[in-house]
């Protein structure tokens, strides 16, 4: 019995055991629900409290039990001075109402629910939002008001922005295109559709792709640009779907609008033709400037060439590059004489506003170039020009006509004195004569050689009016140009030693043969070193020389006189024209036709104040 007893205790401790383990157990649990509710509550206050929201507990009446201290920030007023007010008094006036129904009305709904305010303050330029909710098992609600008043401007931003968007995707004057990666097209504006000449609809059905006219090395080259830049400018030439070529530039942006890409579009097509107008007109110039037969030079204020053409630079005998960028003054050389200058018509233009003139000038130091010119000053943007004709071989067939003219009239004048004088000339030489065999001749010996004299004188003058008055009858025959030469100088030596005069011979070794009329241009030589020794009136020096090229005998004469003007020297070789007081001017005027006989040609080069020099060329070759 008694372990029975002891069993059956021992039992009964063991289940007073568990009942205190679980009693314990229950008692912890119990502590710990207690303080899980405490943290809870605690952590609810903090969040009420901490919150950035404003947060608001009211009763059913909207009297406001509790706020947290966020509040300030969207009312501006202190915590303790709204509590015990009602809320629709921080309300304006139109969402109060609204408050206060809602309110009533949750007083008698069993579920509870959330109602979102939406409230502005046009005072301070504000928006806020209230959500309010019942609290459950309790008459009290809890709102909870935001501040949306960044998000507000940010949506009014968005719908003006979208609102200028539309404008300006409708209104813009270029057109554009919106379309997906693909390339269909999703939209187009106006000024769109009426570049690609399509209804929306059409455009739709395509790719933006189908529109190129061509996909070459350009068109991949746009591509490429595109994929690595996500944007690219460009011209492109497109077909419309009526078969017209179009060319357009365009700006295209990838992801640009809601995803899609868009392209911006304007018709240069017009542009584009202008400006192939404009090359053809400037081309057009170009070949007008280049190809046309008078000379052009354009220079600007400085008087720098610009442009010239080539048949400017065939009358000034250079090439373009060296002459472009120099200024023309300093260029152009000094005109063969005062009125023939082209300079003080250039300094003169600004003035003048145009003029015009002859010019005559040496380009390459040897042959005259005679010009006619006409400046224009201030063409074009400060551009002027100057007009060049090469008027040479005119002036020369003018000059030839005139002096043929003239040569025919004097020798036609020449025959007819010449017939009148000599029947005279006879009877007086003979007379003469008759009066010098006499014995009354002794008294007077000095009368009969002057009238002798000047009877020989007046002969020699007729015979030379004879020469020019008909064709003669020259025999060519091969003679030495140094002994012709030589000869001359002989003759003259006795005149020169009464002068002063020294004589200076300078000869080449080579022959100096050809055929000519020896006597002829012994006339020639003895008029020109005559003249010479004349104008030589204190003494000085000639100097004569003969060479010979391949194609040419160069004899030349010089003296060390005074020289000549350029006027003087451009009348040399006219009929009666001389620069000496008792001179005829046949002398020089037969001289060069004797010489244009003999196919060859006189060039006179004289300065005042540094003599004159003759240059004669006669053709080696037999004509």
């Amino acid at each position: 019995m008694s372990g029975e007893i002891y069993t059956k205790e021992m039992q009964h401790i063991q289940q007073l055991k568990k009942k205190i383990s679980f009693l314990e157990q229950e008692n912890k649990r119990l502590k710990d629900e207690k303080n899980c509710r405490e943290m809870v509550e605690e952590l609810k206050t903090a969040a009420f409290e901490n919150s950035s929201e404003g947060m608001v507990i009211l009763d059913e009446k909207g009297v406001i039990l509790e706020v947290n201290y966020a509040i300030k920030d969207i009312f501006h007023i202190h915590k303790k001075d709204m509590v015990g007010r009602n809320l629709t008094h921080y309300l304006p006036q139109e969402y109060r109402d609204d408050l206060r129904n809602w309110i009533s009305l949750q007083s008698f709904e069993k579920d509870a629910k959330t109602a979102v305010l939406s409230m502005a303050n046009p005072a301070r330029d504000s928006f806020s939002e209230i959500h309010i909710s019942r609290i459950t098992k309790y008459p009290y609600f809890l709102a909870v008001l935001k501040d949306v008043t960044y998000l507000r401007y940010l949506e009014r931003r968005q719908r003006k922005d979208a609102a200028l968007f539309h404008d300006f995707f409708t209104e813009a004057l270029d057109g554009i295109v919106l379309w997906k990666e693909n390339g269909e097209i999703v939209s187009a504006n106006k000024a769109a559709l009426a570049i690609f000449e399509s209804s929306l609809e059409e455009m739709k059905r395509k790719k933006i792709s189908d529109y190129v006219y061509k996909k070459d090395d350009s068109y991949i080259h746009i591509i490429k640009s595109l994929c690595s830049k996500n944007s690219h400018r460009d011209e492109l030439m497109f077909l419309m779907p009526n078969g017209q070529k179009k060319l357009l530039e365009f700006t295209t942006k990838l992801h640009s609008v809601e995803g899609l890409h868009m392209s911006i579009f304007r018709n240069i097509t017009e542009r584009y033709n202008m400006e192939l107008e404009l090359l053809d007109s400037k081309s057009m110039f170009e070949t007008i400037f280049e190809e046309v037969f008078d000379g052009v030079i354009l220079w600007d204020r400085d008087y720098n060439i610009s442009d010239i053409n080539k048949a400017a630079l065939r009358m000034l005998q250079k090439d373009k590059e060296s002459l472009l960028g120099l200024n023309l003054i300093d260029y152009l050389p000094e005109g063969k004489s005062i009125g023939e200058e082209i300079k003080p018509k250039l300094l003169s233009l600004r003035e003048e506003g145009q003029n015009r003139g002859i010019y005559t000038a040496s380009f390459n130091g040897d042959d005259w170039t005679q010009l006619e010119f006409r400046n224009k000053y201030n063409i074009y943007s400060g551009f002027s020009i100057t007009a060049l004709r090469d008027i040479t071989e005119n002036a020369i067939l003018e000059e030839q006509i005139r002096k043929s003219s003239t040569l025919h009239v004097i020798g036609e004048l020449a025959a007819g004195i010449a017939h009148e004088i000599r029947n005279p000339m006879t009877a007086l030489k003979g007379f003469i004569q008759l009066l010098e065999s006499s014995n009354d001749s002794e008294k007077h010996p000095m009368y009969f050689t002057v009238i002798k004299s000047e009877l020989s004188r007046i002969e020699t003058i007729i015979n030379e009016f004879l020469l020019l008055s008909k064709p003669q009858n020259v025999k060519f025959v091969k003679a030495d140009l140094q002994q012709i030469m030589n000869e001359t100088l002989d003759l003259l030596n006795a005149q020169a030693v009464l002068y002063n005069v020294q004589f200076t011979r300078n000869y080449t070794n080579s022959l100096t043969e050809m055929f000519c009329e020896p006597n002829q241009l012994k006339k020639v030589f003895i008029n020109i070193v005559k003249n010479a020794i004349e104008v030589l009136e204190v003494g000085g020096e000639i100097k004569t020389s003969i060479k010979s090229t391949p194609e040419y005998f160069h004899i030349t004469i010089e003296d060390n006189g005074n020289g000549m003007s350029k006027e003087k020297l451009a009348k040399l070789g006219e009929p009666f024209y001389t620069t000496k007081e008792k001179g005829t001017g046949l002398g020089l005027m037969v001289s060069f036709k004797i010489i244009k006989e003999h196919a060859g040609k006189i060039e006179v080069e004289s300065e005042e104040g540094e003599g004159t020099k003759f240059h004669i060329y006669l053709p080696r070759k037999k004509q």
